[in-house]
C-alpha cells in the first residue's frame, strides 16, 4: 500500500504534514543534545554540522509553519476556544522555564556543584532563566494571532506579503525599547535581542514574534491554499519550485555576508529568512514525494504519533536535556556520548507521550461512562 499526498488523518491533516512534523521532532532532541553536551570538536565535526542543519530550518522553522499550515485545516473556528488555547500555550513556556531553568539552575548555584562555576552570573539569574522567551510563548502569541486573522477574514495574498514585509523589516525593531521596565518586558517578547551567548543559550529571546511570525502566516497560506486546491499534487508540486527559488534567492542574498544574515539563528535577517522560508516549503514538498513513492510502514506511524505529541515531547525532552547536566557537564560529549544520549533521550520522550496519551484516553473513557 503506497500513501498518496491527499490521504489525510482522522483529525483531517495531510499525512505528509504530520511526517514533517514528525521527523522536525527527532531533529529537535539531536540538535538540543548536540548544543547542550557535545564538545567543541564534536559540534564543529561533520557530524556536528550536519545535525546544526536538520535542527535548523527543517526543525523549529517547520513546526511554525505547519502550526499556521494545520490551523487552517482545524475544525474549530470559534475565537473565544483558540485565544485560550494560545494563551494556555503562552503561560505554558513559564511553566518551562520554571522546570527546565530555574529550579535547577537554584539548585546547582545554592549546592556549589563544580557546573555552576561555569555560569555567567553576570548574565544568568533565576529571573532571566524565567522570562526567556522560547518557543511557546511565541506560538502562544502567534495562536492568538491567527485566531484574529481568521476572525477577520483576512485574504490569504495579504497574509503572505505581511510574512513577507516581516522577514524583511524586523531587524530594524530588534532591541528597541523605552526604558520602561514593563513596557520593555512586553516588547521583548515581539523584538527582544539580548545575547547571552553561553553554551546552548545564545540569546534570552530565542523566538521574537519578529522575525518567527513569517513562519506560522506562511503556513496559513500554505494551508489554505491545499485546502481549496483540486489536485494537491500538482499544487505542492509549484509550490516546491517556487520553494526552491525563494531558497536560491535567500542563498544569492546572503552569499556576500553569511553571519550577517544568519546572525544567530534566532535573529536571522533577511536573507536568512527567506532561505529558512523556502527551505520549509520545498522541505514539506519532499516529504510529500517521500509518501508517494514509500509504502506505509512503522516508522512512519512512529513519526505520526512524535507529530500529534509534539508539546508533551518538547516539555519532556527539555527537563530530561537539562536534568541531565549534572552528569554530564556542558560541552564535553565525545561522538559516542552524544549519538547514545540522542536515542536514550528520544526513548525516554516516546514513552513519557506514549503514557500522556493513555492517561488521556482512560480519561475520555471514564467521561464518557
Amino acid at each position: 500500500m503506497i500513501i498518496k499526498m491527499n490521504v489525510t488523518t482522522q483529525n483531517n491533516r495531510l499525512l505528509s504534514i504530520d511526517l514533517a512534523r514528525g521527523l522536525a521532532v527527532f531533529f529537535m532532541i539531536a540538535v538540543h543534545t548536540l548544543e547542550v553536551f557535545a564538545s567543541e570538536e564534536v559540534k564543529n565535526s561533520v557530524f556536528g554540522q550536519i545535525i546544526e542543519f536538520f535542527g535548523g530550518p527543517p526543525a523549529a522553522p517547520v513546526f511554525m509553519t505547519l502550526m499556521g499550515f494545520s490551523f487552517m485545516y482545524s475544525r474549530k473556528s470559534e475565537l473565544k476556544p483558540r485565544l485560550l488555547r494560545g494563551f494556555k500555550i503562552f503561560l505554558s513556556g513559564y511553566i518551562l522555564n520554571i522546570l527546565r531553568g530555574v529550579i535547577p539552575f537554584t539548585l546547582s548555584t545554592q549546592l556549589e556543584m563544580d557546573i555552576a562555576k561555569t555560569f555567567p552570573l553576570e548574565k544568568l539569574n533565576e529571573y532571566t532563566i524565567l522570562t526567556i522567551v522560547d518557543i511557546l510563548q511565541f506560538a502562544g502569541i502567534a495562536l492568538i494571532i491567527m485566531a484574529l486573522i481568521q476572525e477577520f477574514k483576512i485574504n490569504k495574498y495579504i497574509i503572505l506579503f505581511t510574512a513577507f514585509l516581516i522577514s524583511m523589516l524586523s531587524p530594524f525593531l530588534w532591541g528597541l525599547n523605552l526604558n520602561i521596565p514593563v513596557i520593555d518586558q512586553i516588547s521583548e517578547l515581539f523584538w527582544g535581542d539580548q545575547p547571552i551567548e553561553f553554551s546552548f543559550i545564545a540569546n534570552k529571546i530565542a523566538f521574537p514574534v519578529f522575525p518567527w511570525l513569517s513562519f506560522p502566516l506562511l503556513g496559513m497560506f500554505l494551508g489554505d491554499t491545499m485546502k481549496n486546491s483540486k489536485d494537491q499534487s500538482t499544487t505542492f508540486k509549484y509550490l516546491g519550485i517556487i520553494g526552491i527559488l525563494v531558497l536560491v534567492i535567500g542563498v544569492a542574498i546572503s552569499y556576500s555576508n553569511v553571519d550577517y544574515h544568519f546572525n544567530d539563528y534566532y535573529h536571522s535577517r533577511q536573507g536568512g529568512m527567506l532561505f529558512m522560508c523556502g527551505f520549509v516549503v520545498f522541505w514539506l514538498y519532499i516529504n510529500k514525494l517521500i509518501l508517494d513513492k514509500v509504502p506505509q510502514n512503522k516508522f512512519f506511524d512512529l513519526l505520526f504519533r512524535w507529530s500529534n505529541g509534539v508539546t508533551n515531547i518538547y516539555f519532556a525532552q527539555w527537563i530530561i536535556i537539562i536534568w541531565s547536566i549534572a552528569f554530564f557537564g556542558i560541552n564535553q560529549s565525545s561522538y559516542v556520548t552524544i549519538i547514545l544520549l540522542i536515542l536514550t533521550f528520544t526513548f525516554i520522550s516516546h514513552f513519557i507521550n506514549e503514557f500522556i496519551i493513555f492517561r488521556q484516553n482512560k480519561n475520555k473513557i471514564k467521561q464518557t461512562e
